[in-house]
């Protein structure tokens, strides 16, 4: 054990293991690196002094004007005329479309993994953020904090003292069972679902306190929870449509935001920049608000809650984490879908000219199945229509006793 070995030992197993696992990393990003660290650009080749009368052009047609000619009446090839060609002048010329490859710098091809990554979670959490954030505030302000009388104070409590014994009791049993029979991931599922009705009974406790103690409820913030859910509501179906409109339609139906954006931009530029920012950092605070949910529900993963005055320090981390991991392929995600405020603009040429184009990565961003957007609009429409049956059809009702409370976590300890 840790504690039979000396410090030195100690240090020199880290260092090694150190050593041995940098170096199979770097390994590995260099294979990969060196093997699909590559971007295939599909061009349009226009060469119309190497087209004669009578060749068809790329839309079939005849050609009947002898291209060279033409070329050279609007000074195509005379570098010594200051005139250039417009695009209507030569775009019924002969046209052919060819895959050009440029070898990428290892920055963007570890930018593309790093934004590979943060899609892979920025998938599911953002996808049921973007419903669960606008609906749960809404949740609050209609579940909001009521006044109630001693009576009803302490029966209430009473409850949930009978709650919390019982957990403990259930916490005692599980804890000499996995001795016995250890199981990581039972084990790992029953602590995670544990955790969460124990941040529930917390939660209820501090609302029973304040509708017990009425002067401790501030009655603005369940109309400012109202005001932020129809707001976030708002947000998310302008992301929605912008998402079908630019990524899907391929921007025929018009650039919708993409236009506001520069609109007010030409009023006065902080403005465009200022609603770009919002349209971002929202997808940001549905991933925190998704993995919430994500957690709750499924028990995969742990609870980590952002609570005022009531944040512990790994709950920190993890979003912290979560937030640099996803903030990179939310970038992507604005440059994709706002190109057209985002157009010529260096961000758009590293990722919609550079990483969406990567060898093999293309196959996720691809303009005909773009995989990745498909599965935000997908896993976001899902959670949609999952929230409104459970909140019309499906609603649990609460349980009538203690013990009725707590057989489903018996069940998954003992299943």
């Amino acid at each position: 054990t840790d504690d039979e070995e000396g410090f030195v030992s100690r240090l020199g197993t880290a260092v090694c293991w150190s050593i041995v696992n940098a170096f199979v990393f770097i390994a590995l990003l260099l294979a990969m690196y060196m093997t699909s660290g590559f971007v295939d650009l599909r061009i349009t080749v226009l060469e119309p002094w190497l087209v004669a009368p009578g060749t068809p052009d790329v839309n079939g047609d005849i050609i009947t004007v002898n291209t060279n000619t033409a070329a050279a009446a609007i000074g195509f090839f005379d570098p010594s005329l200051d005139k250039t060609p417009a695009w209507e002048d030569v775009k019924n010329g002969y046209a052919s479309y060819a895959i050009q490859t440029i070898r990428t710098s290892w920055m963007v091809y570890i930018l593309a993994l790093l934004s590979f990554l943060g899609w892979c979670l920025m998938t599911i959490f953002a996808g049921i953020g973007m419903v669960s954030l606008p609906m749960d505030m809404i949740s609050a302000w209609y579940n909001r904090p009521r006044p109630i009388d001693l009576k009803q104070f302490a029966e209430k409590k009473l409850q949930l003292k009978k709650r919390c014994e019982e957990l403990i009791a259930v916490g005692k049993e599980t804890k000499d069972k996995f001795k016995t029979r250890p199981n990581r991931f039972k084990e790992t599922r029953f602590t995670n679902k544990f955790k969460k009705m124990v941040i529930d009974l917390e939660d209820e406790m501090s609302v029973l306190n304040m509708c017990y103690k009425k002067n401790e409820i501030n009655p603005l913030i369940p109309w400012f929870n109202l005001i932020g859910g129809i707001f976030c509501a708002v947000i998310t179906i302008s992301w929605w449509l912008q998402l079908i409109l630019e990524v899907f339609l391929a921007g025929l139906l018009g650039p919708y935001l993409s236009s506001i954006f520069t609109s007010l931009s030409g009023a006065f530029p902080l403005f465009g920049i200022v609603a770009y920012g919002v349209f971002a950092f929202y997808i940001l605070i549905a991933c925190i608000k998704g993995s919430i949910t994500f957690a709750g529900r499924f028990f995969l993963i742990s609870m980590h809650p952002m609570k005022l005055n009531g944040t512990m320090m790994n709950s920190f981390l993890f979003n912290v984490a979560l937030i640099l991991l996803c903030s990179i392929s939310c970038v992507q995600l604005c440059a994709r879908a706002f190109k057209g405020f985002a157009h010529s603009s260096a961000i758009s040429q590293l990722f919609v000219t550079q990483v969406e184009y990567l060898r093999y990565f293309s196959w996720f961003y691809s303009s005909q199945v773009p995989i990745f957007y498909t599965l935000l609009m997908f896993i976001s429409l899902f959670q949609l229509i999952y929230a409104l049956v459970c909140m019309c059809c499906c609603a649990k009702q609460q349980a009538e006793t203690v013990e009725d409370a707590m057989k489903s976590l018996r069940r998954e300890r003992d299943t």
